[in-house]
């Protein structure tokens, strides 16, 4: 395939002393692309402004000289008739998009997963790093300090520029193990509410009740004195599992009248045209703080290529309010929906033995109040203070 920007002939030299004309262009320094000859036919290619130098030589040699094909930026526009303006507009584009090319005009962050792009984006803005900015005018260096100075979670920040676009490439700190309470100071585990202990795992301490036992909140479950065998007496970071059956409550309210907001007519429409750093504004946002709005930003592109212009449409919309009465059975549904999403929340980890719902109407108010019984982990942990020896391990008792 030719490249359009090298203007080229193939030819073909058709006579019986064909060879006479590839040796006169090695003399002369014409040089043939891909020669080949085949009976009495030479063929061969040739860059355009060289090929009037081949008709003297090969009427010369009585040989019959013949254009096969041309190729090149220049054939195309002369073929095509396309005017001189059009072609200056051509080149003119093409030295606009390579003037936008010193300009920063997309960001991007690569590398975080806790840390939140927008955060490492406005940290490198505000060290000047943001669309509509020289490339080379940036002190990489500095930014890079400043984003990882600025955001906690990172532990390594690096910025690569590459013409139009600017990378951030980033590594989070690795988090450090949770710290383990005893790291820090013995605990004992606490009856956290009322229940009757129906299994009990004791990791680490000394068993202060037993299955069965009814125990109280605050009741202590298993010691941090823990006694050896030969009657040392040590603290110990106490660790156990206590499944308890215990009674549990949930009551919710769900108003029979509800005034609900919707979005109503769209009343103004601000359009932000941002470009070369500066932005261009068609319209105001005063007096918008009480209107649902919504936001649109695209960019524009001209055929397959990303223009530095983008534009951002807000629109606003007045507030409508709808005054709503549910009957009683809406009224109920809503309330148990309620119901269902805090006892999802409250009780993911408790296994349910049984439920009792007591519903009534008051005040306007559909109210649910749902008793539960259900097994699940009373454990507590209490710090203490002691002047036993304390013993840090995390070996099993």
């Amino acid at each position: 395939m030719h490249n359009i920007f090298k203007n080229t002939v193939d030819f073909c030299a058709e006579g019986a002393e064909c060879e006479k004309l590839l040796s006169h262009c090695v003399k002369n320094g014409i040089e043939i692309e891909k020669p080949r000859k085949k009976g009495f036919r030479l063929y061969g290619c040739v860059k355009a402004n060289k090929y009037k130098k081949l008709r003297c030589p090969a009427k010369k040699y009585g040989l019959k000289l013949k254009i096969l094909k041309k190729s090149g930026y220049y054939f195309i526009l002369k073929n095509n008739k396309i005017k001189t303006g059009f072609a200056l507009g051509i080149c003119f584009i093409f030295a606009v998009v390579q003037f936008m090319n010193l300009f920063i005009w997309e960001i991007n962050v690569v590398g975080n997963k806790n840390v939140p792009t927008e955060c490492i984006v406005y940290s490198a803005k505000e060290k000047g790093l943001k669309p509509g900015t020289l490339a080379k005018k940036h002190d990489v260096q500095t930014i890079e300090w400043y984003i990882m100075s600025e955001n906690d979670g990172l532990a390594v920040a690096e910025v690569n520029i590459q013409g139009s676009c600017a990378n951030i490439m980033v590594r989070e700190a690795t988090e450090p193990a949770e710290s383990k309470p005893d790291d820090d100071i013995p605990v004992n585990i606490v009856a956290s509410r009322y229940g009757v202990i129906r299994s009990m795992d004791v990791f680490d301490g000394q068993s202060c009740a037993k299955v069965g036992d009814a125990v109280m909140k605050g009741d202590m479950l298993v010691s941090a004195v823990y006694e050896d065998r030969h009657n040392k007496l040590t603290l110990k970071h106490a660790r156990a599992n206590v499944i308890a059956e215990t009674d549990y409550c949930i009551e919710v309210e769900f108003p029979l009248e509800q005034t609900l907001t919707s979005q109503g007519k769209n009343i103004k429409t601000v359009t932000e045209i941002e470009f070369l750093g500066s932005v261009f504004r068609i319209g105001s946002h005063k007096n918008t703080e009480e209107l649902i709005k919504e936001k649109e930003e695209k960019t524009l592109y001209f055929l397959w290529i990303k223009l530095p212009i983008n534009v951002i449409i807000t629109r606003y919309f007045d507030v409508k309010s709808n005054n709503i009465t549910y009957n009683f059975d809406q009224g109920r549904d809503g309330a148990f929906e309620l119901l269902e999403e805090i006892e999802e929340k409250e009780l993911f980890d408790a296994e349910i033995i049984s439920r009792i719902d007591y519903e009534k109407v008051k005040n306007n108010k559909y109210i649910i109040k749902s008793d539960y019984i259900c097994l699940m982990n009373i454990a507590e942990e209490q710090p203490i203070e002691s002047d036993i020896p304390w013993e840090n391990t995390d070996d099993i008792s």
